[in-house]
């Protein structure tokens, strides 16, 4: 036998998931782990976030760890992954019971390819980022080591970064003549770092144990200066103001496994322990000058405050999957959960040169959450037809948040069904339905007032309530690639945040967390991959989103039209060079009372590999060099904002991987967590 061609899919359908081959994907090749998810079936990309079909709060697994960073660390560690290393990247719109409830956004989840065996690989990289409003270096360094039944894994990565935003502001008010124009140019330096170690010992073929320890550090630091001109029939008053502000986060997190194969059939329990801790200081030293006519002094103002808080988190999960045949299967386990928050903030203003502290701003709130939750998942693999259900029971009790406390019980229930028309041809009909959680993140609790500039201030809120959402859904997969998703998403208290006039100063806008009544969202997706020649792939995706939503109980329903499209391509050319092109379009989207205007972003990069070790990437990002405009509707007001910041103009990035080896192949083993997505509320 000469040869031997095997053809494999790229992107197959399972019953609850998308699977990408990246292993058997030539057009991965010179990719790195954002440039892969960025063609994955209903994945979305930007500078902020990843999210799947358009949802917010998706998450990202590794090897079953979630990457528990900051969006930026995030993105980084993703693009330092390269196509080589990546075996398959399975994406699951809606997670089964097995999964924390509040798992709303769907997960990915991004499985390593084999590594060395008795020996050591890793990588060392490092990028640049240049632009106009952003300077910024990220080194990092990744090694494995494997020697019989150990291994032992590491990671290490800073972040240097200056950057800068620029804001114009106009409000109109709605009740009388006046109105406001602002400007604020803000320069921050972060200085960030983080670590991670890992172990993982084999007791026997069927028995192993591991731990993890994880630490990050952020620290950001700069002023924010503007100016504002009012205008009311009195005249114009002029305000200089200066807002030092300085934020120091730490977090450590400690995680335990042991995981017992109890049989031939790939049935195991597992038992997770994790623990995550994060002090947080913040401090704003602010001065304000106002002046002009109707005033018959300057006013000089001088304010500050501070606010430490700290989290803690600890889980214990109990886990049994067992497989009765390659057709059925049963999962089960159970897990508790305790969250603490505490805050302390002070708040004081200058007075004939003595601090005097604000009462009616300062706050010490402690808060503390106990979830109880049992699950079990059934899967059924039954020729043509595959079914994934389960069902998650969750018991809260929480005590604190000015003491209001809050018991409940609820039931969540996941259902994925999946027929396949034809088996050959790749064509499916895939149902799914899940009902989850949004429980609200650590710090929209709290009830830190941040001056944002003269005539704005953002706050949390203590009161929020966890809201509860439906998705229902039908997809049409052809030829295991083309996929058109439609569906409806019900969701109860959406938390998110509104903009209101505040009630002692009616020219000062608030920014607030708040839950709104009901919002309804039908949404249709389609995701079609191409690739015309051999030297050339193209992705094309489309999410079409009719929202409604309601603020509160007695207000009108109101809906809109939001539209989201991107298409990628990667041309290869000889002497392993890439060329890759994408383009992202984000319609008008409204929540609540703030509107943000149509987006567009296109980037263009150049690869040359360098055999298998080097890989030097150079790119121009967000070419288009738009400005956010944002626009806030409320009673009595109408705001419009123009920002230049990081994430939309234009930058330069220049980055070189280099890649070590030395030993013979073998798979390596990670630390699985069972409280990533409680930890994700920091």
């Amino acid at each position: 036998i000469e040869g031997v061609v095997v053809k494999a899919q790229l992107i197959r359908r399972e019953a609850d998931r998308f699977v990408v081959d990246v292993a058997n994907a030539p057009a991965a090749i010179g990719k790195d782990g954002i440039e892969l998810l960025e063609r994955a079936p209903g994945v979305w990309v930007d500078d902020e976030k990843i999210s799947i079909n358009g949802k917010s709060g998706s998450k990202v697994y590794v090897n079953d760890r979630e990457l528990r960073m900051e969006p930026a660390q995030l993105l980084t560690y993703l693009r330092s992954l390269r196509a080589d290393d990546i075996q398959k990247i399975e994406v699951v719109p809606t997670t089964g019971a097995d999964y924390d409830a509040d798992s709303s956004g769907g997960i990915i989840r991004i499985t390593l390819r084999k590594r060395r065996e008795n020996g050591m690989e890793g990588s060392l990289s490092v990028d640049s980022r240049l632009g106009r409003w952003v300077r910024s270096v990220n080194p990092r360094a990744r090694v494995n080591y494997h020697s019989g039944r150990l291994d032992l894994y590491g990671l290490a990565w800073f972040n240097l970064e200056t950057d800068e935003f620029e804001s114009d502001e106009n409000t109109r008010y709605t009740s009388g003549s006046n109105s406001l124009e602002a400007h604020s140019e803000k320069f921050e330096r972060d200085r960030n770092f983080g670590a991670s170690f890992g172990s993982v010992y084999e007791i026997n073929s069927r028995q192993s144990v591991g731990a993890e320890f994880e630490y990050w550090r952020n620290r950001e630091k700069g002023p924010n200066d503007s100016y504002t001109d009012f205008t009311a029939e009195e005249g114009v008053t002029r305000t200089d103001s200066r807002y030092d502000n300085f934020t120091a986060r730490n977090n450590y997190s400690l995680t335990f496994n042991y995981i017992w194969k109890i049989d031939s059939l790939g049935s195991t329990f597992k038992v997770l322990g994790d623990y995550a801790h994060r002090n947080t200081g913040i401090g704003h030293r602010n001065r304000s000058l106002t002046t002009g006519e109707g005033l018959a002094a300057a006013v000089d103002s001088l304010y500050r405050d501070r606010t430490r808080s700290s989290y803690d988190v600890a889980a214990l999960t109990l886990a049994l999957e067992k497989n009765f045949s390659p057709r059925w299967s049963l999962k089960t386990g159970a897990k508790y959960t305790r969250n603490e928050m505490r805050n302390d903030a002070l708040y004081e203003y200058s007075d004939e040169g003595a601090w005097v502290r604000n009462d009616d701003q300062s706050f010490v709130i402690n808060y503390t959450e106990h979830i109880t939750a049992a699950y079990g998942v059934v899967t059924a693999n039954l020729g043509r037809w595959s079914l994934v259900a389960g069902l998650r029971g969750e018991y809260t009790h929480t005590y604190g948040r000015n003491d209001v406390g809050q018991d409940y019980f609820s039931l969540f229930p996941n259902a994925n069904l999946s027929w396949q028309l034809s088996k050959e041809r790749g064509h499916s009909i895939v149902a799914q339905y899940a009902r989850t959680i949004e429980r609200p993140r650590f710090w929209c609790l709290t009830p830190q007032r941040t001056q944002i500039s003269d005539y704005t201030y953002q706050t949390g809120n203590p009161l929020l309530a966890p809201a509860y959402k439906q998705d229902i859904s039908l997809t049409l997969v052809l030829g295991h690639r083309y996929t058109l998703t439609a569906g409806v998403e019900l969701q109860k208290d959406e938390i998110n945040q509104t903009i209101r006039a505040d009630k002692d100063n009616p020219d000062m806008l608030g920014i607030h967390w708040v839950n709104f009544d009901n919002t309804k969202t039908w949404y249709a997706s389609v995701s079609l991959p191409f690739q015309p020649t051999k030297w050339m792939q193209l992705n094309i995706q489309a999410n079409y989103m009719r929202r409604g939503q309601r603020l509160d109980q007695h207000a009108p329903e109101s809906f809109q039209n939001i539209l989201m499209a991107n298409a990628a391509t990667t041309i290869t050319l000889p002497a392993n060079f890439f060329i890759d092109l994408s383009y992202s379009y984000q319609g008008r989207v409204e929540l609540g009372n703030v509107a943000v205007k149509p987006m567009h972003l296109a980037h263009a990069a150049i690869k040359k590999r360098f055999g298998e070790r080097f890989t030097l990437t150079c790119k121009v990002a967000n070419l288009t060099d738009s400005p956010q405009r944002i626009e806030a509707k409320g009673e009595g007001f109408v705001r419009n904002l123009r920002c230049r910041q990081t994430w939309c103009s234009r930058s330069y990035v220049i980055g070189l991987t280099y890649n070590f080896q030395a030993g013979k192949a073998f798979r390596q083993r990670s630390i699985e967590a069972g409280a990533a997505e409680d930890k994700g509320r920091m």
